[in-house]
């Protein structure tokens, strides 16, 4: 396990309860200026109440061009970034013509197999032939191939049990597949 030192998680921490203060400060004076004018909604309730929203007006505003950041080029293990800028505090933020080229460490294309090159495209090529695309989808839908098995029978060896079963998203054997391994030892982590 990873040890954050103290200073770190005490800065963070201030950080953001320094954010939230300022926050809270800000709507208070934003509540007495908006009690003087009148309202707008002519009998209807407000959309959003208290600290429904507080999170995205006093916290994610601030930091949005951190994350959706578009991109220019095919998603390989680097990839060129438009630059954006704002002018009202970060509501809106608008394109520039710059990009930034970025290293890719956060899609499931970080090793840049689904972009162009030498070695994978053919042999991607090659499979899709071979076996169609819908050898990606679940058993249910697509069947068993030879290269499930095939798959299987690697993965096994290498951990060294006698079979295992492959799921075609992690997220799908941790929601669906949970009931089958009901006894102790059955799955090894």
């Amino acid at each position: 396990m990873i040890k954050i030192p103290y200073l770190t998680a005490l800065s963070t921490y201030f950080s953001y309860g320094l954010l939230f203060a300022f926050g809270q400060f800000r709507d208070f004076f934003r509540k007495i200026f908006d009690w003087f004018h009148s309202s707008n909604l002519q009998g209807y309730a407000p959309i959003c109440l208290g600290l429904e929203d507080f999170y995205i007006r006093r916290l994610y505003l601030r930091i949005q061009d951190c994350f959706g950041r578009p991109i220019s080029s095919s998603p390989d293990a680097w990839f060129d970034v438009v630059e954006r800028y704002s002018n009202d505090n970060n509501k809106t933020l608008t394109r520039t013509t710059k990009v930034s080229r970025c290293l890719n460490l956060g899609s499931y294309n970080y090793l840049g197999f689904a972009a162009a090159d030498e070695y994978c495209t053919p042999r991607v090529i090659e499979t899709l032939k071979r076996f169609s695309p819908s050898t990606c989808s679940p058993r249910v839908d697509g069947g068993t191939t030879t290269l499930h098995n095939e798959l299987e029978e690697c993965v096994a060896n290498f951990v060294g049990k006698a079979s295992c079963h492959s799921f075609w998203h992690g997220l799908c054997h941790k929601l669906c597949h949970p009931s089958c391994f009901d006894r102790k030892g059955r799955i090894d982590n």
